[in-house]
């Protein structure tokens, strides 16, 4: 699934996979001097192993593999390979999710020959843990990670299907996929504690899964429920027992029964200011949805569907959102750089009580990066990913969720591991 959006990335994926220096297929360096990224710094067997030798997402006989996490997190002796293997391992960023005390990251490179890969990291120390990959793991195109019943899910985008690992040793629980799914293009995913509930942009429905068994429940593809998204990607959210839906298309969101898939309504009124709705979350009794185009966000009551407000001051384009009971954190780039002067990338923090806002971070790598990838909230900690605009190399930035502060950046700069 590549995304769509008038203000600011369509392309981002592709460039960045096409300035990678390193073929991950097959685990082979573009210049022969390059190395082996994975294979020279990684430990094959180990927890959750599944062949003899390390290799690269897509490589046979190694795709569940378990990294030097000294070898990666310092300097010194091997850094070099360090570095070389950290580019790989966030060479494309586009989800990231908090499951088993680590980060774990969804890699896609599509554009570039259609395989893709999820990266794990220690939130304690940035250590880079494993990366997990694959054919049989099913993650040609992984677009949105989600945890739920205790796994960590995937949702594969031109892959068509839905893949649950485990967090604590990244082996495969199972791969859910097939017609009946109605998986077409999935690329957002949403887990209200027993249910997995998918948005899928290639066929404008969602589908509700078992998260403990993975056994299909429904399929929501009535047109009454406007669940379009041939103008925006995907979005999903679960609050107050009700599925919220933006549909960019048609300037509104879809609220349904968590319980029964029965369509409660679709919003459009003119106070809610639905100009483009692009992303969606959830925290605190309420949800909260970008508006692409108007550069704003709607805040809603989750259990009454009725408007909260509309904050306005938002002062560059927002592309990616997370919330929590207390603050909502907006990951903004510089939109249309060309017709609009605008500050680069950054996160910004808005009140949950008051819709106010609270602190701008600018800080590298958010002033020298292209934020709009991907944002979550974890307890005391915001992770952030996304690709340099200048190097194409991804990025992962932890913030305290109390100060704003840059606890630590994961990542790779001039051969070196870059860390806060």
């Amino acid at each position: 699934m590549r995304r769509l959006r008038t203000g600011g990335r369509v392309g981002t994926a592709a460039a960045s996979a096409a300035a990678l220096a390193w073929s991950l297929a097959g685990c082979t360096p573009a210049s022969p001097a390059a190395g082996r990224p994975f294979a020279t710094q990684l430990a094959g067997g180990g927890a959750g192993s599944s062949g003899a030798s390390a290799g690269a997402p897509g490589a046979p006989g190694g795709e569940t593999t378990r990294a030097h996490a000294t070898g990666v997190e310092t300097g010194g002796r091997g850094s070099a390979k360090a570095a070389r293997l950290l580019r790989a391992a966030l060479a494309d960023p586009d989800a990231i999710a908090v499951a088993g005390g680590d980060v774990w990251v969804a890699n896609s490179a599509y554009e570039n020959g259609g395989r893709g890969w999820v990266s794990e990291f220690s939130a304690a120390t940035g250590a880079l843990i494993r990366v997990v990959g694959g054919p049989r793991y099913g993650l040609a195109d992984p677009q949105a990670l989600a945890v739920a019943a205790g796994g960590l899910w995937v949702a594969d985008g031109n892959g068509g299907g839905l893949t649950e690992l485990s967090p604590a040793t990244g082996a495969l629980v199972r791969v859910r996929a097939g017609p009946r799914y109605g998986l077409a293009d999935p690329a957002a995913i949403a887990a209200d504690g027993r249910d997995l509930w998918v948005a899928n942009g290639g066929s404008d429905s969602a589908t509700e899964v078992n998260a403990a068994t993975g056994a299909l429940v429904r399929v929501i593809d009535a047109p009454r429920y406007q669940l379009s998204t041939s103008v925006y990607a995907p979005a999903i959210a679960v609050a107050g027992g009700h599925v919220w839906v933006p549909d960019g298309n048609g300037d509104a969101v879809t609220e349904i029964d968590a319980a029964t898939g029965a369509l409660i309504k679709v919003i459009n009124a003119p106070a809610y200011r639905l100009d483009g709705p692009d992303a969606v979350t959830a925290a605190g009794g309420d949800v909260w949805v970008i508006d692409v185009d108007s550069g704003t966000v709607t805040e809603i009551n989750a259990a009454t569907g009725a408007l909260v407000r509309v904050i306005t001051a938002v002062t560059n384009v927002p592309f990616a959102i997370a919330a929590s009971p207390t603050s909502v954190w907006l990951l903004t780039n510089l939109g249309v750089k060309a017709v609009v002067a605008r500050p680069d990338g950054a996160v910004d923090e808005f009140s949950a009580a008051t819709g106010q806002p609270v602190r701008r971070i600018g800080v590298p790598p958010f002033r020298s990066g292209s934020p709009g990838g991907a944002i979550t909230v974890d307890g005391d900690r915001v992770w952030a990913t996304d690709t340099n605009f200048a190097t194409n190399r991804g990025w992962v930035a932890g913030l305290s969720a109390g100060t704003g502060a840059v606890v630590r950046v994961i990542g790779a700069r001039n051969g070196h591991v870059q860390r806060s």
